[in-house]
């Protein structure tokens, strides 16, 4: 069903572009051509950024804050108050992205029909936008940009409505779908991480988080109805690490190191990259069977995850300070601002741990 409302969709955009230039013919020239071009990229720039700001909007009439706003490698972040302008690559392939949070608790019912409008905004700005735009099209305002903005606008809008994983992020539709279904295991793991966004808005020091969050984070990982729960062994890392690496390995050991080849997935490699960490400082990670191939297998998604990766191999291999120094380059890779760390302060402690750790192997 879903292939075949994919080739509907393509279907119909293409038969749209058809008839437009059958009522309103344009003579082919090198000009048009060039403007047809530029239409579609400022189009698709411009429907990404309508994308995200009506994901703003919606989050704003729910009472939600923003945190931060990305299109492509332009980022807005709201710190202390204060808005930053960053230029970062944006990690994962998503080209946009915007991360809001609510300012207090809410029960759990309420907090998912908010979210549910807030995820909606996002692609039914692009369809009703790009609905207008069609009419103007074909009324009013006879000039290709409008077509092709049009045509851009409903392809974005409609494409996230469906409810599918694109690498490892998940579309508009299939967060949707999740919290609007009746099994807790489908959405928990959403709900928890705006729970994490708003103790992360009190303190940046994880040891001071709420017992029942962290609970909840150890329950969510254990129980493993969903892979996605694994990314919040990172935030149990900065808690437990460096002086409990036992916590995190019983919590790491039973889903870590699975994957048979090397691929591109992002919450495995959260995984394993924590675990391994725990075995760093627990110094049990020289010792660990085939640890070189259990890290060789991480992904390059994320250039943090990739150094500390190499930092660890480096270590393994008793080359102390080659090791040191790639966690120096991942701590400086953190910058001000990181895509998926934000501000980083808690990676940039881990990441000093480490560096102290094998100083003092090193000595």
């Amino acid at each position: 069903m879903k292939n075949v409302l994919s080739f509907l969709l393509g279907g119909s955009i293409g038969f749209l572009a058809v008839l437009y230039f059958i009522f309103y013919p344009e003579p082919w020239s090198l000009r048009s051509a060039l403007v047809i071009a530029a239409s579609l990229l400022v189009g698709i720039v411009l429907s990404i950024l309508l994308h995200e700001c009506g994901h703003l909007f919606s989050g704003l009439t729910q009472g939600m804050h923003l945190l931060n706003l990305s299109v492509g490698p332009f980022v807005i972040e709201r710190h202390e108050g204060k808005y930053h302008f960053h230029v970062v690559q944006s990690v994962l392939g998503y080209l946009g992205r915007v991360m809001m949070v609510f300012p207090e608790r809410l029960d759990e019912k309420i907090m998912r029909q908010k979210l549910i409008r807030y995820i909606y905004g996002g692609p039914m700005t692009n369809i009703v936008l790009g609905t207008l735009s069609l009419i103007l099209a074909f009324t009013a305002l006879n000039y290709p940009f409008f077509l092709i903005f049009a045509l851009v606008n409903l392809f974005l809008g409609v494409m996230n409505l469906k409810p599918v994983m694109a690498g490892s992020v998940m579309t508009d539709g299939m967060v949707i779908q999740k919290l609007k279904s009746d099994n807790p295991a489908d959405y928990a793991v959403l709900l928890t991480g705006y729970a994490l966004l708003l103790e992360e808005l009190t303190t940046k020091d994880v040891k001071q988080w709420s017992p029942a969050l962290i609970e909840n984070l150890e329950n969510l990982i254990s129980v493993g109805d969903d892979p996605k729960s694994r990314v919040y062994l990172q935030t149990l890392g900065y808690r437990y690490l460096p002086n409990e690496p036992a916590k995190i390995s019983m919590l790491a050991e039973p889903v870590a190191f699975k994957n048979e080849v090397q691929k591109s997935d992002y919450y495995s490699d959260i995984t394993n990259i924590t675990y391994a960490t725990a075995l760093f400082f627990g110094n049990e990670i020289t010792d660990y069977p085939e640890i070189e191939s259990h890290l060789q297998k991480i992904s390059k998604l994320d250039k943090i995850i990739d150094l500390k990766r190499n930092a660890l191999l480096s270590y393994v291999h008793g080359d102390i300070t080659q090791s040191i120094q790639y966690l120096r380059d991942a701590r400086n890779a953190l910058g001000v601002w990181h895509p998926l760390y934000s501000r980083g302060e808690m990676e940039k402690r881990l990441i000093d741990c480490m560096i102290d750790a094998a100083e003092n192997t090193h000595s």
